[in-house]
């Protein structure tokens, strides 16, 4: 590995430590989070969605924004932005404004697609495999530091504590990526799609809503099925738009090169049932008995954060099984052996004890890692110099629209099917609380088993040699 390899991805991977440690700080506290501020169970999914949408929207804005002004000053830039909007969750006073601080934080997912647009810059096509493993695998270890911090913090003072935490480190990481990153080389200028944004945007937040409403309304009602509608002809100008625009969010001609289809399509695939698996799981864990664990939130933590380790080992090791067998057999394996493990872990939700549920959640990410890191390489493996940093724009608006959909599904799931937990007696009259049932969990771990079936698919187009890499 050259000088430049050991430079610049240590200062890229502290920055997805960090923010990878914001975003999973306060995962263990949804629950005592929606019993703060009062909110249901489909409410409270907007704490994760309101963000992922917000960054859904902004993604191709900084992705354009950064190959027109330089790749650096951009990200300096988000990370200022981030930083404010972490301060502003931390003193959130109500729901209303936590939702809409962790909307503005919803900039900070632009920052490591803007990191790798700049490690493909500078690195070569050999070295740049293991970079995106390295990066990918340090998604772990701000998991593995947050969980069990944020949670010991949660639990014995705040959740709002937890995330002030964070904030020394975070104007850290602004300083070296001043000091030590290089400006970018390559610039293009390319005019944004404001409409398309507003339209991708709209078209989401309908559905969104619909289905956060949807156990009140009634799946069936009027209400949701039109409010659905709206939401699906608004997506449906959003196609027909972009078909017309010269500069549009996202181009369909991308569409046409398989090496280039397939990791997007799968990106919203993986992250709709990535975010829809870890929504449950936390709710799985802290729920009472006899449908969940009746674990605390320090217990949650302690819990999860293991797990997300797998990922130090699976990212370096899929990454660098590239480079012998190519893009295509990595994803297709990885994604077979993901659905099913996914499967069994559907089958084994309330029957076993926590450890032989951690095992096959330790086989699902292991698995799921390998999708990931393959998938993003081989996009900007397939992606010209100049066109870098609107693709992986695009790559995580796809992303981000599978992180906005999963919570809020597994959100209405929960209020859908309920369990009635006794609670003990008024006189003689016997006291009951309406709980998730175990059948919520199940449906949710079975539609993230079929969406990476879909993943499969998908790989079977890939063609093994990279079409239009800018060597």
């Amino acid at each position: 590995m050259r000088s430049e390899f050991w430079k610049y991805v240590p200062v890229l991977a502290f920055i997805s430590i960090m923010t990878m440690y914001v975003e999973m700080v306060v995962l263990p506290s949804l629950p005592k989070i929606e019993s703060q501020f009062n909110v249901s169970s489909s409410e409270g999914s907007w704490i994760l969605s309101s963000e992922t949408l917000a960054g859904m929207a902004l993604a191709p804005f900084i992705g354009r924004l950064a190959d027109s002004l330089g790749r650096k000053r951009v990200l300096i830039t988000i990370l200022g932005v981030y930083v404010v909007s972490v301060l502003f969750t931390a003193l959130s006073p109500n729901f209303t404004v936590l939702v809409a601080s962790r909307a503005i934080q919803g900039i900070g997912l632009s920052i490591n697609p803007l990191a790798y647009t700049l490690l493909r810059e500078r690195l070569s096509n050999r070295e740049l495999p293991m970079a995106q493993g390295i990066i990918a695998s340090t998604f772990a270890i701000g998991a593995a530091v947050a969980l069990p911090i944020g949670s010991y913090i949660s639990e014995y003072f705040s959740w709002q504590f937890a995330y002030m935490t964070a904030l020394p480190l975070l104007i850290a990481s602004i300083v070296a990526v001043y000091l030590v990153l290089p400006s970018s080389q390559v610039r293009t200028n390319e005019r944004i799609d404001s409409l398309g944004i507003i339209l991708l945007s709209m078209g989401f937040l309908m559905i969104g809503i619909g289905f956060t409403e949807a156990p009140s309304w009634g799946w069936t009602s009027l209400s949701f099925l039109s409010l659905l509608g709206l939401g699906v002809v608004i997506l449906l100008a959003f196609a027909f738009h972009i078909g017309k625009v010269n500069n549009p969010i996202i181009n369909p001609e991308d569409f046409k090169n398989p090496n280039i289809a397939v990791p997007l399509l799968s990106s919203f695939i993986t992250g709709f049932g990535l975010f829809l698996t870890f929504q449950s799981l936390v709710f799985l864990f802290e729920l009472p008995r006899p449908v969940g664990y009746g674990f605390n939130i320090l217990q949650t933590g302690v819990t999860l954060a293991p797990i997300s380790l797998v990922l130090l080992v699976g990212g370096p090791l899929f990454g660098g099984l590239v480079n012998k067998i190519g893009y295509k057999k990595v994803i297709i394996s990885s994604s077979i052996a993901s659905s099913m493990t996914l499967g069994l872990l559907t089958w084994v939700i309330g029957k076993v004890g926590v450890d032989s549920l951690m095992g096959v959640l330790v086989s699902v990410l292991f698995f799921i890692s390998g999708m990931n890191v393959t998938r993003v390489t081989l996009l900007l493996a397939s992606s010209s110099k100049e066109r870098m940093s609107s693709m992986t724009g695009t790559n995580t608006s796809m992303r981000l629209m599978g992180n906005t959909l999963g919570p809020i599904i597994s959100g209405s799931l929960q209020d859908t099917f309920r369990y009635p937990l006794f609670t003990g007696f008024l006189g003689s009259i016997p006291l009951f609380t309406f709980i998730p049932s175990i059948q919520a969990f199940r449906f949710s771990f079975l539609i993230s088993m079929v969406s990476v079936i879909c993943v499969v698919i998908l790989a079977t187009k890939i063609r093994e040699t990279p079409v239009g890499v800018g060597e």
